[in-house]
């Protein structure tokens, strides 16, 4: 028996309609069904054979979708491997006895405490009073698991059944419903399973990535999806284990009208009639399937849920042979509707283990950026950019200009004059400006005595002592220390704007065009905040 790994990628907002659905909220599970994989296939090679709603009678469709291969569900991809639904049996410290030798993190399986750890010694008193049982997925690695935390979110819809009511974008009865929904970029991987014959078919018939829609509302706003399929490889053999054997349901296992112990039971008789169920630690759920090609609604069937544990014993001892075989069902899956995933189960170890905190993962260094990328990226910088240089304006009024308010009426007319000649041309209006203030230095005493009280001491000027009047700043003014300060300029009160120095790299961005615009940008808002203390300080002494 062989494998291929499915790996999806969650695209869009996804809702997998949970079976515990209630009242106006719409709950998603927290992975992808085997029976919803198995869809995605199953219509695409439909489509892509004009089958209609004759599927049934293609024969290949029929090998491939009803009979050896079993689609398994997807479970959330980690750094640490694929994550699975936490075994029942698994119990984790929380507010144990203060003598008790457990700490914090410690998860330890029920199984194993009952094997492993005495709980007639008083004094070393391990037990597993004030545990509490894991619950939603983990992964497991060596000695350590760690809880697995799938992405979700709710968002309200009005409810607009009728034409009018959809026109008119809103609800005649004011009725509402919520959907609770995985959130994008999370990845989940599943398998399908089977002989590698069929599973070389299988692989054959589809491309190696399918854009599809899954799960509720898919057809509108919801379930975008990326399907990639792997290559084909062995399953690991089981490892030779003691006496007695557990298992874990990796998927629900459909029980009809039988109990957990008959249905396991009937599935590994044939590997010895001396196999037996000895205990279970489960719990149950309903499940129900719709058929979107045939439009059929399975009617509710009862279910062990994926995360139950079943201790198997073997009168004779267990053989690596028997192991072998065992694995073989597990995997072939038990009970009914195995094709759509259902009855897979997994060998478990119970063990003593360590809980950590998940590592976040380790983002991919970026290089380069694709062209719409690098332009979409560009416009945001310079906006981030030219805002730094509009904070800087603010704050160099503030500290230059603003206290010198008091000196006669030097402001009330040169913000005007200085605004109109630098008028609305962002590449070249600044070079003007600097050009008319140069001119009248001289000739127009009365704008140079307005100008000459404001004293600046600024990075940006060109002069060696850096401390010039208003005039000497505007005509000495650097347009490209401007800009290199507003690239970096992170600011003491942290109102700046952060820009990542790799990005600008990686953007290419043009400094002798871009710090024309800059610069103007920084002047307007210099100039228009000052007018703005003007009235301020007009008005107050009014």
């Amino acid at each position: 028996m062989e494998q291929v790994k499915i790996t999806i990628t969650v695209k869009s907002p996804t809702l997998i309609a949970s079976s515990s659905t209630a009242g106006v909220l719409t709950a998603t599970r927290g992975s992808i069904d085997g029976r919803i994989l198995r869809g995605v296939f199953a219509s695409h090679f439909i489509k892509s054979h004009n089958l209609g709603k004759e599927a049934h009678k293609n024969q290949e469709f029929m090998d491939l979708f009803y009979g050896d291969l079993r689609f398994v569900s997807a479970y959330k991809d980690t750094v640490k491997g694929t994550s699975f639904p936490a075994p029942l049996s698994l119990q984790k410290y929380k507010n144990a006895d203060k003598d008790t030798e457990f700490v914090e993190g410690d998860v330890v399986d029920s199984y194993y405490a009952r094997t492993n750890l005495d709980y007639q010694n008083d004094d070393r008193k391990k037990n597993l009073l004030g545990f509490k049982g894991v619950k939603g997925f983990i992964v497991r690695y060596g000695d350590y698991c760690s809880s697995v935390q799938v992405e979700t979110a709710i968002r309200l819809h009005m409810s607009r059944s009728s034409e009018k009511e959809r026109i008119q974008g809103r609800s005649k009865d004011g009725n509402i419903f919520n959907y609770e929904f995985l959130e994008p970029n999370q990845v989940f991987i599943g398998t399908v399973i089977g002989p590698k014959s069929v599973l070389e078919v299988f692989v054959r018939q589809f491309p190696k990535k399918l854009d599809c829609y899954i799960g509720r509302s898919r057809y509108t706003e919801y379930g975008h999806c990326e399907v990639e399929i792997g290559e084909i490889t062995s399953i690991l053999a089981p490892e030779s284990k003691e006496k007695p054997v557990y298992i874990r349901l990796h998927t629900p296992l459909l029980l009809g009208n039988e109990s957990i112990v008959n249905v396991i039971g009937d599935a590994v008789q044939e590997i010895g009639s001396d196999i037996s169920v000895d205990s279970v630690h489960a719990s149950y759920q309903e499940e129900q399937n719709f058929n979107s090609i045939w439009g059929v609604r399975s009617s509710s069937e009862s279910a062990a849920s994926a995360g139950s544990v079943i201790k198997l014993v073997k009168a004779s001892g267990w053989t690596p042979d028997d192991l072998t075989k065992l694995q073989h069902i597990l995997y072939n899956g038990m009970g009914s509707r195995v094709q759509e995933g259902y009855g897979q189960g997994r060998l478990w170890n119970p063990n003593q283990f360590k809980m950590v905190k998940l590592e976040a993962p380790k983002m991919a260094e970026v290089t380069s950026l694709h062209q719409s990328t690098r332009d979409l990226a560009r416009k945001i910088l310079e906006k981030q950019v030219i805002l730094n240089a509009r904070l800087s304006a603010a704050n160099d009024v503030d500290t230059y200009i603003k206290p010198g308010f008091n000196v006669g009426g030097q402001v009330k007319h040169f913000t005007t004059v200085l605004l109109a000649e630098l008028g609305m041309d962002h590449k070249n209006g600044y070079k003007t400006l600097q050009a008319f203030v140069t001119k009248v230095k001289d000739a127009d005493k009365i704008l140079a005595n307005n100008l000459k009280p404001f004293n600046i001491k600024h990075e940006y000027t060109s002069k060696s002592d850096k401390y010039v009047n208003l005039m000497d700043y505007i005509i000495t003014f650097d347009k490209d220390m401007l800009l290199d300060a507003c690239l970096s300029k992170t600011g003491e009160s942290g109102e700046y704007y952060e820009i990542p120095t790799e990005l600008v790299d990686m953007i290419g961005i043009n400094k002798e065009e871009f710090s024309k615009i800059v610069v103007y940008e920084y002047w307007l808002y210099f100039f228009r905040h000052i007018r703005k203390i003007q009235f301020s300080h007009i008005k107050k002494n009014q």
